[in-house]
């Protein structure tokens, strides 16, 4: 194990109405605009040649662009960089920029020049799961990503919403919050999921607010799990839903 402490902290950014640039106009560049603009933020790219999804994105205003190469002074106002632009003295010339403004910049591929860095992303939305390496590997973030993809399905993002406009309900009723804490693990134990799944939306949100309401009893749930041929590798994903839900595990000896 590891002593060193956390390089990177965590966090999201809400860039909702905010300057981003984004210095050059290729594959990367493409990609990071994308994103930029899913998160609502205000883009401009600056570079000599762009893509056709970007100038496509320029044609219709969703995009600004300078189409030249980056000069020093170009991110004024910015709150986010990403250089792109593959080129050396550029990287270094935004990076002294970024670094005198107090601008975030994420040099690509230049993880010196980096005041942040972009995670793996599992999505589910609103569900954001972010995976980092603290630059390490970038590869294992991406399989861990995947492994995350295949176990978190896609009944998740409308969970998250359900379970997010239930909250506001119990705030507005002035639920105390050890009940909240008491009905949101009933809700993740629940069979809501299981019916989203399904797609069947209605009867999850009438589950839910059975859930939610303050008639519900408080008995607890015994669940019984096989533990099959004896490999933990070939349980079911239900019983490892179940088993992570659990406050108690009782198992006999033949469970090493």
């Amino acid at each position: 194990m590891s002593d060193q402490g956390m390089r990177y902290y965590p966090v999201f950014i809400d860039l909702a109405g905010q300057r981003a640039v984004v210095l050059g106009g290729g594959r990367i560049a493409t990609e990071k605009v994308a994103s930029l603009l899913e998160a609502g933020a205000k883009v401009t790219v600056i570079a000599s040649m762009l893509s056709e999804a970007i100038e496509r994105l320029v044609a219709d205003g969703s995009v600004d662009a300078i189409r030249r190469d980056y000069l020093p002074g170009d991110l004024a106002g910015a709150r986010l960089v990403i250089d792109a632009s593959d080129d050396v003295a550029i990287n270094r010339q935004s990076w002294e920029e970024a670094e005198t403004s107090g601008i975030l910049i994420n040099v690509v591929d230049r993880p010196a020049q980096c005041r942040f860095i972009a995670p793996a992303i599992v999505r589910r939305d609103p569900l954001l799961i972010a995976i980092s390496t603290s630059g390490e590997s970038p590869f294992l973030a991406s399989t861990m990503r995947a492994r995350l993809e295949r176990w978190i399905g896609r009944e998740w993002g409308p969970f998250t919403t359900l379970v997010g406009r239930i909250r506001r309900e119990l705030r507005e009723r002035g639920v105390p919050l050890a009940e909240q804490t008491r009905i949101y693990r009933e809700l993740t134990r629940s069979d809501v999921r299981d019916l989203l799944r399904a797609d069947r939306a209605v009867e999850a949100g009438v589950r839910a607010a059975a859930i939610a309401s303050s008639d519900l009893n408080h008995r607890g749930r015994v669940a019984l799990v096989g533990a099959g041929p004896g490999d933990a590798a070939l349980i079911t994903v239900k019983a490892r839903e179940l088993l992570a839900d659990a406050d108690y595990v009782l198992h006999d000896a033949l469970i090493s």
